[in-house]
This record gives C-alpha cells, sequence and structure tokens, in this order.
C-alpha cells in the first residue's frame, strides 16, 4: 500500500466550515489518478474482501464507483450501483440516507453482497446501505473502504468495515493510523 499511504500523506486538504477535507484521487477524481495507485487499491480490495462466494458488487453513486468497477472487472463479478434517481423497476427498493431517497435495483433475496465504498467517515451510507440489502434478504458477505477518516463519531451498525488504509485528517494534515 505504498502508493496509497503516499497519496494520501501527500493529498491537499481544503476547510470548508471548520471541516477538512482531504481531496484525493479515489475520493475525489483529483488530483489526477495514477493507474499504479488503482491497480495497488484494485489488488488491497481484493486482498482484503471475502470475495469467494460474492455474486454482486454494491456501491453508492459517488466517487466509488471507478474503485468497484475496477474490483468488478478484476474479480468477474457484476456491479450494481445505488441511485439517487427513481427508475420505476419492480424490483427497486427506495431508502433514506442521510435525509435523501436512494434506489437499490438488481439486488434480490439471497443474494451474497460485497459493499464497496471509496471513503468513510461517520458510517451514515454504509449502514443506510446495509440496512436496505437486509431489508432486502440480501446476505452481507463483506463491508470495504478505501480510506476510513477515523476522527468523526461512527454510527452502529451490524458489519465491521474493513479498510485499506485508516487517517486523521485535522488542519494540521493528514496522520495514517495503520
Amino acid at each position: 500500500m505504498d502508493a496509497l499511504r503516499r497519496s494520501v500523506h501527500e493529498a491537499p486538504l481544503i476547510e470548508d466550515d471548520g471541516y477538512h477535507y482531504l481531496v484525493h484521487p479515489i475520493s475525489n477524481g483529483i488530483p489526477t489518478l495514477d493507474p499504479h495507485l488503482m491497480r495497488e487499491v484494485v489488488n488491497g480490495i481484493c486482498r482484503v474482501a471475502d470475495l469467494a462466494d460474492v455474486d454482486v458488487i454494491v456501491t453508492p453513486v459517488t466517487m466509488g464507483v471507478h474503485v468497484a468497477t475496477a474490483v468488478s472487472l478484476v474479480a468477474d463479478i457484476p456491479l450494481v450501483v445505488i441511485r439517487n434517481r427513481e427508475y420505476g423497476f419492480d424490483d427497486e427498493v427506495p431508502f433514506d440516507l442521510d435525509g435523501e431517497d436512494y434506489y437499490l435495483n438488481d439486488v434480490s433475496a439471497g443474494d451474497d453482497v460485497l459493499v464497496l465504498d471509496d471513503l468513510t467517515n461517520t458510517g451514515v451510507s454504509v449502514a443506510a446501505i446495509t440496512e436496505a440489502l437486509d431489508d432486502v434478504g440480501a446476505n452481507v458477505a463483506d463491508v470495504v473502504t478505501v480510506i476510513r477518516r477515523m476522527e468523526s463519531e461512527t454510527v452502529e451498525m451490524d458489519y465491521e468495515v474493513k479498510s485499506l488504509i485508516d487517517v486523521e485528517v485535522t488542519a494540521d494534515g493528514v496522520e495514517i493510523l495503520n
């Protein structure tokens, strides 16, 4: 994880109303995403995730889509993107994610699912997604995020979130914790 650690350590920070944002190619699409970094991230996910029986990868419609797409291609596992737009399909499952409507499609009862995201702060998104998957009757095989910010208080959920790198972001910079 040398490229990931280096890129996170060197990532620019911007402050908005007291919150310090880590601007990183994996979670923001800028600065430029180097293919070597993406390969390292995808290989890392394939190492830490329990992919043995996964039927589908699920990711929210955010910057995690490019990471999930790459993992889907390497692992040869189909990908479902959770959308913030209703399409009206018969199996569409609406759910609330932090006050906004999101929609899950093409996941059925009994499907073994990998939930994959680019960045986790409080876990609110992951908790809402896993709850929607539980409501459908899918089996959450694993939950993986590339970068996990550790300075925020996290929500309780029934699933462990694995990460490739844990960080704390402050006005002084980024501290890599693992």
